[in-house]
C-alpha cells in the first residue's frame, strides 16, 4: 500500500500541475513524472493485487524504468569522462535489476577516487536501491560521507533529499531541501532549480487543503 500511496500522492500533484500550467519549468515537471514512474515500478516490483506473490515460472525479468536519481543526476552530476561513464553504467545495472553489480562497480571506483563526491552520491543511492527503497543506516552513512568530503557543496544534501522523496518521506525531503536552500548564496546556480522543486510540496499541501 505504501507504493500506491506515494503513487497516488504524486498523481494528484501531476494533475494539479496540468490544471495550472506554466507554474513549473520542464525540469520540475520531469521530477514529478519520474517520481510517478518510481512509485509505480516499486509497487509492481512487490506484486500486483489479486495475483500470487511468486513470479510465474519462465517469465523473463523485465527492464525497469530509470530511477528518479537517474533522471536528476543527468542535470546535477557529472555526465562526462570516467565518472560519467561509471554513473551511466550503474544506472544500466539498475534497469536490468543487477543492483548488487551497481553497488560493486561504484565501490570499486570510490576505492580509486575516494574524494569524488559524484561517485559517493551514486553509491549511496545504489545502496538505497539494494535496500528496496529503505533509508538504512548504511545508506545514511554513505550520504554522510559524501557531505564530509564536500561539506559546502549542495549535491550531497540535494540528493539526500531526493532519496527521501524516493522513500516516501516527503516531510523529511522538504526539510532537507529547505535547509539547503537557506544555506545557498543568492547567486548559486542551485538555488533556482531547487526552489522550483520546493514548489511541489506547496502544491501537495494545497491539494490536501482543497479536499
Amino acid at each position: 500500500m505504501t507504493g500506491w500511496a506515494i503513487f497516488a500522492g504524486f498523481g494528484l500533484v501531476a494533475l494539479l500541475l496540468l490544471w495550472r500550467p506554466g507554474r513549473l519549468d520542464p525540469a520540475a515537471l520531469m521530477l514529478v513524472g519520474a517520481a510517478l514512474f518510481v512509485a509505480a515500478a516499486g509497487y509492481a516490483w512487490m506484486g500486483s493485487p489479486g495475483e500470487p506473490g511468486a513470479p510465474a515460472a519462465g517469465r523473463d525479468k523485465p527492464m525497469r524504468p530509470d530511477t528518479l536519481f537517474a533522471s536528476e543526476r543527468m542535470q546535477f552530476l557529472n555526465k562526462y569522462g570516467e565518472t560519467g561513464t561509471v554513473l551511466a553504467t550503474a544506472d544500466a545495472f539498475n534497469r536490468m535489476g543487477e543492483d548488487a553489480s551497481a553497488v560493486g562497480l561504484l565501490a570499486n571506483m570510490i576505492a580509486r577516487h575516494p574524494r569524488d563526491i559524484d561517485l559517493r552520491i551514486a553509491y549511496a543511492h545504489a545502496l538505497l536501491v539494494v535496500a528496496n527503497g529503505t533509508m538504512t543506516p548504511a545508506v545514511r552513512l554513505a550520504y554522510d560521507r559524501a557531505e564530509q568530503i564536500a561539506p559546502t557543496h549542495p549535491a550531497p544534501r540535494y540528493f539526500r533529499g531526493l532519496a527521501q522523496v524516493e522513500t516516501g518521506d516527503m516531510a523529511g525531503a522538504e526539510q532537507t531541501w529547505r535547509a539547503l536552500d537557506a544555506s545557498l548564496p543568492p547567486g548559486s546556480l542551485w538555488k533556482a532549480p531547487l526552489e522550483k522543486r520546493l514548489l511541489i510540496f506547496a502544491f501537495m499541501r494545497a491539494q490536501r487543503a482543497a479536499r
